[in-house]
């Protein structure tokens, strides 16, 4: 190991520090002082104690439904009996003093405080309470873009990753688009970490702050040549000092919620000259999150395994255990592209640049199920080609080839978010879904067809006016019905839609004496 490595890491951590985020609205909270405390009988009794002069409520929820939203300065809280006797109350604070909280969120919203309250800890307990009364703000950690979502296509629900990752229960569906809440938002970064198209974007700091900072840090420990850095992704609960001792190349980063780092920004470290990636949880850190977190890591240490790297280069690590250093981590001459602010741009930017030097750009890395990478297949022995799979695609990753002669359906793989929208959406479950990512960057791109027909052409006037396949079909299904009784009805169907009219007009049978032409 260097020599230099201490004194590099120090100049690296100052240009670290003297990093700035782009500003972001504020979120403002107004909170009065009107306190609902609701728990059982014999916690309640240590409230009473507090002065009289406070606007506080005790409630017991004993044999009682309680129901309880909002965030600081907007609580609502609803008690039912089995009487069906109902109690409506609104508060600023909320505190529950049940042995579990009543909101089962693993983020409380703000203003909401849950403890278990005891002769120890009753005075620090009232004081937070105090510290909640007054005028508050944060930042508005994301940015939502509707135009990208794939929540919901034609009224079918889609994709719903964001709604299921938030540890907070800040986010529901709104129709064909998502709703964030953000006075309930409290920037645990997970929506923008599992969203596959970039939809929502963590917002303070962006992705283009993190990443371009982490560049300049990177360079600026090389510069002092500093060798084999290894980055460290943390929270600010977790305190780097004793890993920073033990190993002079560790170059700590600290973030506002571990969630939010990305495959897109843990790609690019490495792209920056990083000679391993750890992302360190530790209690803070929620379930769901971590869960999230670590599918991000597998898809990242398959593809790193087919690129040339050793897997281990990456990966989370448990605040309390010694790291899983490499001793000869793969390397490759550090990237020095400023990082993209879209998600999936940023991310084929560092895997392009790790690509080009290893020269693996024909390989295909098959990915696990739930991946945002992939293709589809077509059965075309079901597919009729009516193309309402190209209608939902949200990425424009299936695209029509109806301004060409012959019927078609395109696919470009660098737009395909493997939502499914085009399975769901499909009459003829035609469509499949395989997860998986294409080095080559000018495949990816590629245009290339899917399935294609014959154009069907009326037998009237010749023009071409539908597949064939979708003629076949109609026809098979509809031989037998009363409606196409007679060769000549049958043989509309084989009409463009001009001449069918003209052809029913002309049909006696098809009137049956209702149309006049001289009238």
């Amino acid at each position: 190991m260097s020599q230099f490595n201490v004194a590099a890491r120090e100049s690296a951590l100052s240009v670290l520090d003297g990093s700035r985020a782009t500003p972001t609205s504020l979120i403002d909270y107004q909170s009065n002082g009107r306190v609902i405390v609701i728990g059982e009988d014999s916690a309640l009794a240590y409230c009473r104690q507090w002065p009289e002069t406070s606007n506080v409520t005790l409630l017991s929820n004993a044999g009682k439904q309680v129901e309880i939203e909002g965030y600081l300065g907007a609580f609502s809280v609803e008690l039912n009996d089995s009487e069906g006797s109902r109690q409506s109350l609104q508060a600023d604070i909320v505190l529950d003093l049940n042995p579990e909280p009543i909101n089962r969120n693993e983020i409380l919203p703000p203003g909401y405080l849950h403890a278990r309250i005891s002769d120890e800890n009753v005075a620090d307990i009232e004081l937070q309470v105090a510290e909640l009364i007054g005028e508050f703000e944060k930042p508005k950690y994301f940015n939502y873009d509707p135009s990208i979502c794939a929540h919901s296509v034609n009224g079918v629900t889609v994709c719903s990753r964001c709604i299921d990752a938030c540890p907070a229960g800040a986010i529901e569906s709104a129709g064909n688009q998502i709703e964030i809440t953000p006075f309930l938002c409290q920037g645990g970064g997970t929506c923008a970490t599992v969203c596959p198209s970039g939809a929502v974007q963590y917002a303070y700091p962006s992705l283009a702050d993190s990443g371009n900072q982490v560049r300049k840090m990177l360079k600026a420990y090389r510069q002092a040549q500093g060798e084999q850095a290894v980055v460290l992704f943390h929270s600010g609960a977790f305190s780097p000092e004793a890993l920073m001792q033990q190993h002079e190349n560790i170059l700590p980063v600290p973030v506002e919620e571990l969630a939010s780092v990305g495959m897109e920004l843990c790609l690019s470290a490495l792209a920056y000259g990083a000679s391993q990636v750890f992302l360190i949880r530790d209690e803070e850190v929620p379930e769901l999150s971590l869960k999230n977190l670590q599918r991000q890591v597998d898809w990242m240490q398959v593809l790193l395994g087919n690129i040339g790297f050793n897997p281990r280069q990456l990966g989370i690590q448990s605040a309390s255990d010694p790291l899983s250093l490499i001793d000869k981590p793969t390397s490759v001459e550090p990237a020095i592209h400023s990082m993209a602010d879209g998600k999936r741009n940023a991310f084929y930017q560092a895997l392009d640049h790790l690509v080009a030097r290893f020269d693996c750009g024909d390989v295909i890395a098959d990915l696990p199920a739930g991946a945002p990478f992939g293709t589809v297949v077509i059965d075309e022995a079901r597919c009729t080609l009516c193309m309402a799979c190209i209608g939902s695609c949200p990425g424009r990753a299936l695209q029509d080839g109806s301004n060409r002669e012959v019927p078609e359906v395109f696919f470009i793989e660098n737009h395909c978010i493997q939502c499914g929208a085009c399975t769901q959406t499909c009459p003829e479950q035609a469509i499949t879904l395989v997860p998986r990512l294409v080095f080559g960057r000018e495949s990816r791109n590629h245009s290339r067809a899917l399935n294609r027909d014959q154009p069907f052409c009326c037998i009237d006037c010749g023009k071409p006016f539908a597949p064939s396949s979708v003629i076949d079909k109609m026809l098979a299904q509809l031989k037998d019905h009363y409606m196409f009784n007679s060769p000549r009805a049958l043989d509309r169907l084989k009409m463009c839609e001009d001449c069918r009219v003209v052809d029913i007009v002309q049909d006696p049978e098809a009137m049956k004496g209702k149309f006049d032409p001289l009238n």
